[in-house]
C-alpha cells in the first residue's frame, strides 16, 4: 500500500456531539447545513448538522479545525476533503426552514486552505478536494495552487454541452478520478436506472415529466458509454452498441469502464468495491434520512469470496499493466 490508508473527512459533526458541545460559542445551534436544490436533489438537501460562523472560528485561531486535520491525518496516507467547495462557501438553512429556503454563507478560503496545505506536509498526506456541485468562481484553480488533488467522476466528466464522455486524455493530471460515490449509484445500479426508481418510490422527482426525463437521459448516456468504450478499442468489435441489445451491466463492461479510467493522466483512479461485486443499491441517497436505508447496505459476499473473486485479479492486472507502461 504504497498511499496508506485513504480517510474521508465529513463536511460536518452532528449538534449533539463533543465538537459543538466544546465549541459552543462558535457553532450556530440555530441552523444547520445543506445544499441547494439541483438535479439530482430536487428538494435540496438538508444534513442536521450545525456550522460553525466563519468570524468566531477565525478569531479562536481556528483551534477546532487545526485539531480536526491534525487527528485526521494521523494515520492517514490520503485524505479525501468532504464538500471541499465548503472551504469557499456554505449553505446555511436557518431553524425550521425548508432548504430551499437556504442561502451561502462565505468563508474565509485561503485560511482554511493554508492550514490543510501545511497539516498535509507535515503528515505526508495526500490531499483529494471533493470539488463536486455547484462550483463558486476560481474554487478549482485555488485548490490546483496548493497541489490538492481535483475529485473527477466518469458519470459527470461530458464535453458539455454536447453529453458525450470526455476522452481520456482530457481528464486533468492532478487528479483522483473515479467511476461513482457512496452518493451515486453503483455501475450496476446506474446501468438498471435502479436510482431513477428508488426516487420514484420515494416520491422525490417533482412529476412525471422529471422522472420520464430522467429515464430517457439515462438509456441516452448507456449508449454513450458504450459509444465512448468502443471509440477507445476497450470493447471487442462484436459487442453492440445498442445497451438494449446487452444482458445488462456485466463483469466485463464494468471492467471496461474502469479501463477507460486508466487511460486517464490523473494521479490517482478509486475503486468502489459495490462496482466490483455487482451490487445494484447506492450506500447513501442523499436528501433522505429514514425513507432509505443509507449506510445499512450489506455486502453480499463474504470477505474469502471477495479475496477468491477472479473480477479483483482482472483489475490488478489491469492497472498493473497500465503503471508498468
Amino acid at each position: 500500500m504504497r498511499t496508506g490508508l485513504y480517510h474521508d473527512l465529513a463536511i460536518g459533526s452532528v449538534g449533539g456531539g463533543s465538537d459543538a458541545w466544546n465549541y459552543q460559542e462558535i457553532a450556530a445551534s440555530d441552523a444547520c447545513l445543506g445544499a441547494p436544490p439541483d438535479d439530482f436533489n430536487i428538494n435540496g438537501q438538508k444534513w442536521g448538522f450545525p456550522p460553525f460562523v466563519p468570524e468566531k472560528l477565525r478569531e479562536t485561531g481556528y483551534d477546532l479545525f487545526i485539531e480536526t486535520m491534525r487527528k485526521n491525518m494521523k494515520y492517514a496516507g490520503a485524505l479525501r476533503i468532504d464538500h471541499a467547495l465548503g472551504l469557499f462557501r456554505l449553505f446555511w438553512i436557518p431553524g425550521e426552514m425548508h432548504a430551499k429556503d437556504g442561502a451561502y454563507v462565505s468563508c474565509f478560503a485561503e485560511d482554511l486552505i493554508r492550514i490543510i496545505a501545511l497539516e498535509s506536509v507535515l503528515h505526508k498526506t495526500v490531499i483529494i478536494a471533493e470539488d463536486l456541485g455547484t462550483i463558486p468562481e476560481n474554487a478549482r484553480e485555488t485548490l490546483q495552487k496548493f497541489r490538492m488533488l481535483s475529485y473527477r467522476l466518469f458519470y459527470f466528466e461530458r464535453n458539455y454541452p454536447d453529453p458525450s464522455f470526455l476522452a481520456p486524455e482530457k481528464y486533468p493530471e492532478l487528479a483522483l478520478c473515479a467511476v461513482t460515490t457512496h452518493d451515486l449509484p453503483t455501475l450496476y445500479g446506474y446501468w438498471a436506472g435502479r436510482d431513477i426508481e428508488v426516487k420514484k418510490q420515494l416520491n422525490i422527482f417533482s412529476g412525471e415529466n422529471q422522472w420520464q426525463q430522467q429515464a430517457c437521459d439515462r438509456e441516452r448516456d448507456k449508449r454513450l458509454i458504450i459509444s465512448a468504450l468502443h471509440g477507445r478499442g476497450i470493447l471487442p468489435a462484436a459487442c453492440p452498441f445498442d445497451p438494449k441489445l446487452l444482458p445488462g451491466m456485466t463483469p466485463e463492461l464494468c471492467l471496461a469502464v474502469y479501463r477507460y479510467l486508466v487511460l486517464t493522466p490523473c494521479k490517482m483512479l478509486l475503486v468502489s468495491l459495490d462496482d466490483i461485486i455487482g451490487t445494484d443499491n447506492q450506500q447513501n441517497l442523499p436528501g433522505t434520512v429514514d425513507e432509505h436505508p443509507n449506510w445499512k447496505q450489506k455486502t453480499p459476499l463474504f470477505l474469502e469470496e471477495i479475496i477468491k473473486d477472479k473480477r479483483f485479479k482482472d483489475l490488478a492486472e489491469m492497472t498493473k499493466r497500465s503503471f508498468l507502461r
